[in-house]
């Protein structure tokens, strides 16, 4: 049995190939899914080892389109008809820490196990944040009635909100490890709930919503773990995440992360050359 790694990228061709390098490993296979509006070529041309995969979406930050994208990509794996225990998603932009073998071996050992980040929607300042992402609508065509300034406000003074149509929700970060039960349960879920998928076509930022309400509220709840192993510095108060450097590389070696994010070619030369050293034991 192998893990699939699937690797959402839109830019660096040189960065991706250095990963792609590090990811290599018997039991894995690595899967790329190219933003739409990159040029594919060069992407093929500087990257060895790695399949990349066909259906592309030109993906706009906030917008379904990255849903959209997840989803044709966990699709286009699960049809490989490979036997893998997990699709280990991850983007051109996260590094492994650890060394690729140990990562593998723990995901073989919990076949039943996904990781993911979730935390229950609830009245904290941070969850207000959220709910506006769905009680309105976002990203409709601009000839929709609803975008109209006065309309808009006609809807809050009458005090109308979207209920999200799974309930409660769940909310975390997109990055993830699914087994590949999750997987299917999740593209199961999709085509008998086409109103769900609709929902959200107008919901931003829905893919940090979309896969953990559907996992969470699941038969498959248990085997949920609430850590994807991620170093990640939100020191800018959440807006993104810090690109690290060779400052941060003891507080990654403190972490239990499998990968590090973000990084970059320049601004992080030097830890990914400590990095590549063996990665962290």
């Amino acid at each position: 049995m192998k893990t699939a790694i699937l690797i959402h990228a839109h830019t660096d061709a040189h960065l991706l190939n250095r990963l792609v390098q590090r990811l290599q490993h018997p039991r894995a296979d690595i899967y790329i899914n190219l933003d739409a509006k990159t040029d594919i070529l060069p992407f093929k041309e500087a990257v060895s080892g790695a399949i990349f995969l066909k259906k592309r979406v030109n993906v706009v930050w906030g917008r379904f389109s990255q849903v959209e994208q997840m989803l044709n990509s966990f699709s286009e794996v699960a049809q490989q008809g490979i036997e893998y225990s997990h699709i280990l998603f991850i983007s051109g932009q996260d590094y492994p820490v650890k060394p690729m073998g140990q990562i593998i071996d723990v995901l073989l050992q919990n076949r039943d196990k996904s990781y993911i980040d979730y935390h229950l929607l609830g009245n904290d300042d941070w969850s207000k944040n959220v709910k506006k992402r769905y009680q309105y609508w976002h990203f409709l065509p601009e000839t929709d009635v609803r975008n109209n300034n006065f309309i808009r406000k006609i809807l809050v003074k009458a005090g109308f909100k979207r209920r999200y149509p799974i309930r409660p929700v769940y909310y975390g970060a997109c990055w993830m490890c699914l087994n590949m039960q999750a997987v299917e349960y999740i593209l199961s879920y999709i085509e008998q709930n086409a109103d769900f998928v609709r929902f959200n076509r107008y919901v931003g930022c829905a893919d940090e919503l979309f896969f953990q309400t559907i996992l969470v509220n699941s038969p498959l709840r248990n085997s949920l773990s609430n850590n994807i192993h991620r170093y990640i510095d939100w020191s800018d108060k959440g807006k993104r995440p810090k690109t690290l450097t060779l400052d941060d590389l003891d507080n990654i070696k403190a972490s239990d992360a499998w990968f590090a994010r973000k990084v970059d070619t320049d601004v992080s030369a030097s830890l990914l050359d400590e990095l590549d050293k063996g990665g962290l034991l």
